[in-house]
């Protein structure tokens, strides 16, 4: 990951719009150059086509502001670069998996999806330690955070109806634990990142709530929604998993759609990097040096012209 371009503040690009809007405006104002301001609109046209009025939209200067006003725009997107220790940084926290496994999951073929999703996570975390835990009517931790993928991809593995002692789906109790958890052994949940994976079932208020309490301390909710249940459970509610992914700052992704949502969480990572107290040991922003490339046109601006 090391190298890797990004924009800190992307949303700075939306200002192109109005300076690219103003420059075509004032371009068309000229287009008859200084004579647009004293001469009968209706006259302009046959005056343009008889030659005897220049087009003022090939003067350069015309454009000088708009180019220098882009230029900082694009400045203040801050272009940076990933350096070469930030991967470190980026390792500290955790990612979590809460693993549904009530009975509309377990005994249907969402069980497979669900094992083959948080084996996908595991293999493609990137150094970062991975947690998981497993919730019905109640919670369990089954692993801490640990870089030793092979110990659980056999844990994953085992996982069955006969896994969790007492049938539900509590999703509330797993978020509200985690926090709990984590904060008590001293990691802290903040920059954690939290995965759901889920058919949605018994996502309610209660469980929103907790995914904004972990939103609130800096952690993120995602979820991985599962589809294959029980033709005996409640129809899946990719929806209210949704919701909990929002609530929690994050955002959701079928199963099947692990890895694009492993890239979205590593951007939001990289973007949270860019902004924290490491930054400077983490990213090179050249924006500062970009606002050079705008000073020639504003230079320009100031010639003594004939």
């Amino acid at each position: 990951m090391s190298g890797l371009l990004l924009l800190l503040r992307p949303w700075w690009l939306l200002a192109l719009l109005p300076v690219l809007g103003l420059a075509w405006w004032v371009r068309q104002r000229r287009l008859a150059g200084d004579w647009a301001g004293i001469i009968d609109p209706a006259l302009l046209g046959p005056l343009r086509r008889l030659g005897a009025l220049t087009d003022g939209r090939r003067d350069a200067a015309l454009l000088l502001p708009f180019i220098a006003a882009a230029v900082i725009v694009l400045a203040l997107t801050g272009p940076a670069r990933l350096l070469p220790g930030a991967v470190a940084y980026r390792a500290l926290d955790p990612l979590i998996l809460l693993l549904d496994l009530s009975p509309s999951i377990t005994t249907a073929p969402a069980l497979a999806d669900l094992q083959a999703a948080a084996a996908t996570v595991m293999a493609d975390a990137q150094e970062r330690p991975v947690g998981i835990m497993v919730y019905g009517a109640d919670a369990y931790l089954v692993s801490a955070p640990t870089s030793d993928a092979a110990s659980l991809e056999s844990l994953i593995a085992v996982l069955d109806r006969e896994t969790m002692p007492v049938s539900g789906s509590r999703p509330d109790i797993a978020l509200s634990m985690a926090n709990d958890l984590f904060a008590q052994d001293g990691i802290g949940i903040g920059g954690a990142d939290l995965i759901v994976i889920s058919d949605g079932g018994g996502t309610d208020k209660q469980a929103l709530d907790e995914a904004a309490r972990l939103r609130a301390v800096g952690a993120r909710v995602w979820a991985l929604t599962l589809d294959k249940t029980s033709p005996e459970a409640p129809a899946p509610d990719p929806a209210s998993l949704a919701a909990l992914a929002q609530a929690g700052g994050g955002a959701a992704a079928p199963a099947a759609e692990a890895r694009p949502l492993l890239q979205r969480i590593d951007s939001a990572r990289t973007a949270r990097l860019a902004r924290s107290d490491d930054a400077t040991d983490a990213v090179r922003d050249f924006g500062r040096w970009l606002l050079i490339l705008a000073l020639p046109a504003a230079a320009l601006m100031f010639r003594r012209r004939r």
